[in-house]
């Protein structure tokens, strides 16, 4: 009789556990949802001007500011990071090829992504960066001299701009949005 109990036991203490594992596997899953879903209150405004100088169209997106400390501080944070991958592939880059990588094309919202394909796509020993910066809270941008400057989003000045410098640690938090 006494090996029933021991056995019933084993088999209730395997209950527990594949229990308690479930719930573990639905307690991650419904923070990775929670992490990837868009807030409910995000709204984005895209205004497109013509500059008096009549140098065509310019194409400026705002995004909503951050509702809450946290959130912004991790924008500034991710601003930060990004600009810390960029520095770190141009630097690899110029290291293997002696020079700076210029841009392909001006910089603008629809060429942002593949403005970085001299360091995303490069032959090996590259990549030197796995893919584009993000560019709903802000924007990175460099030039063939390898300076990096961040804008707000939507914004793309066409030249650096030593005013939102990317070695300035000020600089994401003051346009990071």
């Amino acid at each position: 009789m006494g090996r029933d109990r021991t056995e019933a036991g084993i088999s209730g203490l395997g209950a527990i556990v594949g229990l308690a594992a479930l719930v573990v596997v639905l307690l991650v899953v419904s923070i990775v949802v929670a992490a990837t879903l868009p807030s409910p209150t995000t709204t984005t405004t895209t205004i497109t001007t013509t500059s008096a100088a009549g140098h065509g169209p310019s194409t400026t997106t705002t995004a909503p500011a951050s509702t809450s400390a946290a959130g912004g501080s991790s924008v500034v944070a991710a601003c930060r990071s990004d600009v810390s991958d960029v520095q770190t592939a141009l630097a690899a880059y110029q290291a293997s090829n002696g020079s700076y990588p210029s841009p392909p094309a001006d910089w603008s919202a629809g060429a942002y992504p593949t403005n970085f394909a001299p360091l995303t796509n490069a032959p090996p020993p590259g990549p030197f960066l796995k893919m584009p910066p993000g560019d709903n809270h802000y924007v990175i941008m460099w030039d063939s001299s390898g300076r990096i400057w961040v804008e707000g989003p939507g914004t793309f000045s066409p030249t650096y701009d030593a005013a939102n410098d990317g070695a300035n640690p000020s600089t994401c938090t003051r346009v990071a949005r």
